[in-house]
């Protein structure tokens, strides 16, 4: 008997990417940190790396009394005992891994022995790797890849894999070997043709002369046009420490014919443009989409202590905005040698090394916010049954500054607009809007502007259930009052939520303006004893719509759940006895399914508005991923039962 299926569209990240034109001037996403999912990697140890298996587990390695492994079933939430897979021996601390898994499916773990003083010539610093072809059950022997010499001064350093389409494998480190009279580093390539059986000699991708690039990270771009590494550069003028740096070559020269980036190329770019925002270790990842984010340790921002900074970057990894600690760390700590992962759907995991630990966080990467239709009870109280987006009413995840972990969620029907915050803060100071409380600001129109205007309210939500309204006019905010406005607050001493219903007609709308794109800043109030500290979304400006987060209304009874997000790019996803229908107003180039593992099912070329899939009969949770004839893309998780 042929299965009935049905398709749901469970969670569609950026809903369609990239998000039009004008639902905001600030078009690239920002990563909101998910405070709850902060966990413990490895009890010691440090210098870590994760990936996402092909099996859909998370595989973990650290250095720690030699190098160890740690798997999770359960993308992160917990990791089982670390296993040691290479020693320490002969007073050769084995340091600095990095993972990889190839197409083929096999791990390899590059790691760099570093001899402890007293050197002696017969113990050099290398880099060496391990293979495994069982999905890390076992490991092969110890394999060469490069040695350097025999003394810390010129030593080599940090291996970084990347495999390319054409199945080479590439090892990226730094190297001091070939400079025993300077301190100068460059950034060294080895190759292998076999899975990592055997390494090429190293060759030169990157020098400054008297300088020391470091720290090698690479990527291939989304459209496989170039391979970028995030290297740290001391070189840059001005700035008199380490920055974060880009250097690239196209994918079709792969670094040929001797080329390598010096400190006039062009293909040698900083990663930003905030100086003050300088540091070493970055780490690069490109998320399904396209775009990249970037991970490194500064000082910014947080004294005189270093802490890890994300960015996020365009799809050609450059223009790096949006600059986040993802961990709240005490005054006494430091977060280093950080790296990041992304897994699931564009989920990206920062990981880092404090107080001795290895820890994880999550975050998610977000264009717009988007609204469910459903009447939630405005009683200050968070349920499953309000028909909020999630069901923990936590789409918005805020907090990292004020150390107050904060979820924030939106609903509407026909008469209003609703939202709800939750704040973990077991400090009450104040009332009113000198006091603890969230600050919600709206901009109704399509196409916002750089100041506030008739269009544009603002509402401040206080902890002790008191609400001020403001109106935005001629560029500043002006008190009014809203008698329709109803909110609601609960508090229990060490957590409080408040939810509010805005009526439409007091927006100026008659109706719900399903379709239309708006914007939206969320600010979270916390009164201290020093003053009053507030955490708005990362890269905005409260008076400036044109920086605040893409806004919208999901229509009621869409299939795909994604409503009108854009005229030129509408997705519809049906399913019936056993095939998924794909189809859009906008030709699509390529739709690929995806197992929740990760592993490729079936891939579909045309130039069409719709495809044909053939589930051969399987149901459960799948991956799907659109590319359209612009290049631009929608990637997406649905359930078939």
């Amino acid at each position: 008997m042929k299965k009935k299926l049905s398709v749901i569209l469970l969670f569609l990240l950026q809903a369609l990417m990239p998000v039009c034109s004008n639902a905001s001037s600030y078009q690239r996403s920002r990563i909101f940190w998910d405070m709850s999912s902060r966990r413990t990697v490895f009890g010691s140890g440090g210098y870590a790396r994760i990936i996402q298996l092909h099996d859909g587990r998370l595989l973990a390695t650290c250095e720690s009394g030699g190098i160890v492994i740690a798997f999770s079933d359960d993308n992160g939430n917990t990791w089982g005992s670390p296993v040691r897979i290479v020693n320490n021996v002969n007073r050769v601390p084995n340091c600095v891994p990095d993972l990889i898994q190839l197409s083929d499916g096999t791990i390899i773990v590059a790691y760099n022995p570093r001899p402890s003083a007293p050197y002696t010539t017969d113990r050099k610093f290398g880099i060496r790797c391990k293979r495994s072809v069982d999905n890390g059950a076992t490991w092969s022997d110890e394999i060469f890849v490069n040695d350097a010499r025999h003394t810390f001064e010129d030593g080599c350093w940090e291996p970084s894999m990347l495999e390319l389409p054409s199945g080479e494998l590439q090892l990226y480190f730094a190297d001091e070997g070939p400079y025993t009279s300077s301190n100068e580093q460059q950034i060294s390539l080895c190759r292998s043709f076999d899975g990592g059986k055997t390494w090429s000699a190293a060759q030169k991708v990157s020098f400054r002369a008297g300088y020391r690039d470091g720290m090698p990270s690479p990527v291939l771009l989304s459209d496989h046009s170039s391979i970028v590494i995030a290297i740290e550069d001391n070189g840059w003028p001005g700035i008199g420490d380490f920055f974060p740096t880009t250097v690239r070559c196209p994918l079709a020269d792969n670094w040929s014919g001797g080329f390598f980036v010096d400190s006039n190329s062009a293909m040698r770019q900083k990663a930003h443009n905030v100086s003050a925002a300088k540091g070493g270790a970055p780490y690069i990842r490109v998320l399904p989409w396209g775009e990249t984010v970037l991970s490194w340790q500064s000082y910014y921002n947080n004294g005189d202590k270093l802490n890890m900074l994300t960015a996020v970057g365009d799809e050609n990894a450059t223009d790096f905005k949006a600059l986040t600690h993802p961990f709240v760390i005490g005054s006494d700590q430091q977060a280093l040698w950080n790296s990041l992962a992304v897994i699931d759907t564009g989920v990206v995991v920062a990981v880092s090394g404090i107080g001795g630990k290895v820890e994880m966080i999550k975050g998610y990467p977000m264009r717009q916010f988007e609204a469910t239709k459903a009447t939630p009870a405005v009683d200050g109280k968070v349920s499953a049954d309000d028909g909020y987006v999630r069901p923990s009413a936590n789409q918005v995840t805020m907090g990292f500054r004020n150390n107050l972990p904060t979820a924030a969620d939106f609903a509407y029907d026909a008469e209003n607009l609703y939202f709800v915050a939750t704040v973990d803060d077991d400090t009450r100071s104040a009332d009113g809007t000198s006091g603890d409380g969230v600050r919600l600001s709206l901009d109704v129109r399509d196409t916002p502007t750089s100041s506030v205007s008739g269009e544009t309210v603002r509402l401040f939500m206080g902890r002790d259930g008191s609400s001020t309204a403001w109106l935005g006019t001629g560029g500043t905010w002006k008190t009014v009052t809203y008698d329709g406005i109803v909110v609601k607050k609960s508090d229990n001493g060490v957590r409080y939520t408040v939810e509010a219903a805005i009526p439409w007609a007091m927006l100026g709308l008659e109706s719900a303006p399903i379709g239309r794109h708006m914007s939206v800043n969320i600010e979270v109030q916390n009164k201290r004893p020093s003053g009053i500290v507030t955490e708005r979304i990362i890269d905005t400006r409260p008076s400036a719509p044109t920086t605040w987060m893409g806004f919208w209304l999901r229509e009621a009874g869409g299939s795909t759940g994604v409503g009108h997000v854009t005229a030129a790019h509408r997705l519809d996803v049906r399913a019936a006895e056993g095939r998924v229908m794909v189809s859009s107003d906008k030709d699509m180039r390529h739709v690929e399914l995806y197992s929740m593992t990760g592993v490729r099912l079936s891939t579909h070329s045309l130039a069409s508005t719709h495809a044909d899939i053939c589930l051969g009969g399987m149901c459960g949770v799948f991956l799907l991923k659109v590319t359209f004839a612009d290049n631009t893309m929608a990637t997406g998780k649905f359930v078939a039962k």
